[in-house]
């Protein structure tokens, strides 16, 4: 009999729950964790935040999930873990033991990083959780009321770059929809040291066909782009360029979960989980890790730092290969463990279009330099 705990409900944690109560025999509890009640399809949310859906639409309600899939449900927030001693302290729960831990909470929004920067107590909107999203979907909608200047874009450091572009053309498909395009120029300031690298460079064809879209649709796009400050009004960047806005959408860059930096010797300097190829910690035995909540180094040296996306593609791969791989560790089935095989394969809504782009692995063979394909 095991108790595995899992934090975090989101694209690799739910999943990897789901595989666990699979994998495990009857006498084994799977506890979920989770601070939200709902488990949140966040690339649905830029639609979400444009009022083109409801937020209903992008969500699921965990308690029944867990129910149906015989997961024990805890509510609650992870405030303190201890990693020798084995156990967490869940916010109106306690402390909570287990045999092994799969931590899965996504990451901590580093708003904090860049002064103005943030819907709270900063003049931007966020794409990156629920509440965020209502807030940039009220902003939108007085937006439309008195439309002017657009800045989209994201921060040093960031990884995910995707929703950041999908957020600029799906809003300049809407404006021309409503015919309010040339009140409201769109521009794009991101740290990628080239329009369509997307934290993962030479993915053919995606500078090409991306450069052309944005140029297509009339949107001025800045590489190489440090944003400083951000004022009620304008965003400034490290060499001193100014934008004005009249509503902005920036994503910040990520950092792990309070609980995870507060441990010594469990993460990095910014709080992501390192893991052997088995999705195992180095260090602690017991404790394995997916999703945006792993360190995966950039490889590639930038003008301006930027991360290594973590889609939810991969996100997944490594939680059903670290489920697969604690049932065995634990005795409950035979086999040897699994690595996951981390491909990105993104489908970034455009309005009336789109573009699929293909990494297959992310990384690529640090030998040869090259995928096996990408498009």
């Amino acid at each position: 009999m095991a108790n595995v705990v899992v934090v975090g409900a989101g694209l690799a944690g739910l999943p990897a729950a789901y595989e666990l109560r699979h994998f495990l025999p009857g006498d084994s509890t799977v506890t979920l964790i989770s601070d939200q009640p709902e488990f949140t399809f966040i690339p649905g949310l830029i639609q979400v935040a444009l009022n083109l859906k409801s937020l209903k639409h992008v969500q699921l309600d965990l308690a029944s999930l867990a129910q149906r899939h015989g997961l024990n449900w805890m509510p609650g927030k992870v405030t303190a873990m201890d990693p020798e001693r084995q156990h967490l302290i869940v916010e109106g729960q306690g402390l909570v033991k287990y045999d092994a831990l799969l931590i899965a909470t996504g990451a901590s929004l580093a708003f904090d990083e860049i002064p103005g920067l943030g819907p709270h107590g900063g003049y931007t909107q966020s794409v990156c959780s629920p509440d965020h999203t209502l807030l940039a979907r009220e902003a939108w909608l007085k937006f439309l009321e008195n439309p002017g200047p657009i800045v989209v874009g994201a921060a040093p450091g960031a990884g995910c770059f995707g929703p950041a572009y999908e957020f600029a053309l799906m809003a300049e498909h809407e404006l021309r929809r409503r015919g309010l395009k040339e009140q409201a120029p769109i521009t794009y300031l991101t740290p990628e040291p080239y329009v369509g690298h997307l934290g993962v460079s030479d993915v053919k064809n995606a500078r090409e066909l991306t450069a052309s879209l944005m140029q297509k649709r009339g949107i001025q796009v800045v590489e190489n782009a440090a944003i400083q400050s951000v004022s009620p009004s304008v965003v400034t960047l490290a060499d001193g360029q100014e934008f004005p806005f009249r509503y902005s959408m920036i994503l910040p860059s990520f950092r792990g979960a309070k609980f995870i930096r507060d441990v010594p010797g469990l993460a990095s300097p910014k709080g992501f989980i390192p893991i052997l190829p088995n999705q195992n910690h180095p260090r602690f035995s017991t404790i394995y890790a997916a999703g945006v909540s792993v360190q995966l180094t950039q490889p590639d040296q930038t003008l301006v730092p930027i991360g290594l996306p973590k889609s939810g593609q991969m996100a997944e791969a490594m939680a059903t290969a670290a489920a697969h791989n604690i049932a065995v560790d634990l005795g409950a089935i035979q086999g040897s463990h699994k690595v996951p095989t981390l491909e990105a394969l993104c489908f970034a809504e455009f309005g009336e279009t789109g573009i699929a782009y293909i990494a297959a692995p992310v990384l690529p063979d640090p030998k040869t330099g090259k995928r096996k394909r990408s498009y």
